[in-house]
């Protein structure tokens, strides 16, 4: 499914993606993008959860367009990009357009084809996909270099985040492409077991040995973030959501990734034991 779409372009398309609802996946989409921009990428987030598009409230934006302007030809693809202060563009498809979608598949390829134009302009593309699988999808799926599957311990979002896998799998998606993050997590030993099981299933019954497993602790620091409508990566550097974002996307990237913060910390200590003057 990949191969084909991904020789038309250079950037690395990320699918963020979930069995149900109500997982994180918008939050941990927009924070990781973040973490992108800042370390130098030029990073799209292009948000296709149509009637639940929120990335532009926690990124403190308001496009002018949506794809229905698009779809009316009331302005070009370029129009739909929404600057951001976090370093990075976004493409909110809109949360008023989900029967235009649904009714015609075709709209889906044509924006995927003229979409496909200014990916040249990005490092990274994080796709913030919509609950479930949906055929209808498929053209921006087609694109995808890693998917990042979110779930959280609760036993239907476990048994949701297989039902996904299993598809991803059927539709020819390498484990190696498939990146499993637990959100939300209260017990770490309980999720640990729970992710080593699921991964030994998921290699089991669907020959699916998936890339890397990321656990991402509750903390109150990631609800206040969205209260304060901030980034939590930027504003609680250092809780451990923040530090497993950046693992993320060091795993992503096949880098390592620090804030800027604690490299500056780093360096400053390395000048100190040298001697040199602060």
């Amino acid at each position: 499914m990949q191969n084909q779409a991904n020789s038309l372009k250079k950037s690395q398309v990320i699918a963020v993606v979930s069995g149900k609802g109500g997982v994180g996946k918008t939050l941990l989409a927009t924070n990781m993008a973040a973490v992108f921009a800042e370390i130098g990428k030029r990073t799209l987030l292009l948000d296709t959860d149509v009637g639940f598009t929120n990335s532009d409230i926690i990124l403190g934006v308001y496009p002018k367009y949506s794809i229905k302007d698009f779809v009316n030809r009331k302005c070009a693809i370029e129009d739909l990009i929404t600057k951001t202060e976090h370093g990075l563009d976004l493409i909110s498809l809109g949360g008023d357009v989900s029967d235009l979608l649904m009714a015609n598949d075709f709209i889906i390829k044509d924006f995927t084809t003229h979409f496909l134009k200014i990916l040249e302009n990005y490092d990274i593309v994080v796709m913030d996909m919509p609950p479930g699988f949906n055929e209808s999808y498929m053209p921006f799926l087609a694109l995808v270099d890693d998917f990042l599957v979110i779930t959280t311990t609760e036993p239907t979002a476990v048994v949701n985040t297989y039902t996904m896998i299993k598809l991803l799998s059927l539709k020819g998606i390498s484990g190696e492409n498939i990146h499993l993050v637990a959100n939300m997590v209260q017990d770490v030993k309980e999720a640990t077991n729970l992710l080593e099981r699921f991964a030994e299933v998921s290699e089991r019954f669907l020959n699916t040995k998936v890339s890397s497993m990321t656990l991402i602790k509750e903390h109150p620091g990631v609800e206040r973030s969205v209260r304060e409508r901030v980034l939590f990566v930027k504003h609680y550097k250092s809780i451990q959501p923040s530090f497993s974002i950046r693992r993320i996307v060091s795993i992503l990237v096949k880098e390592p990734v620090v804030a800027k913060d604690r490299k500056g910390l780093i360096e400053r200590f390395v000048k100190l034991f040298r001697g040199d003057r602060l």
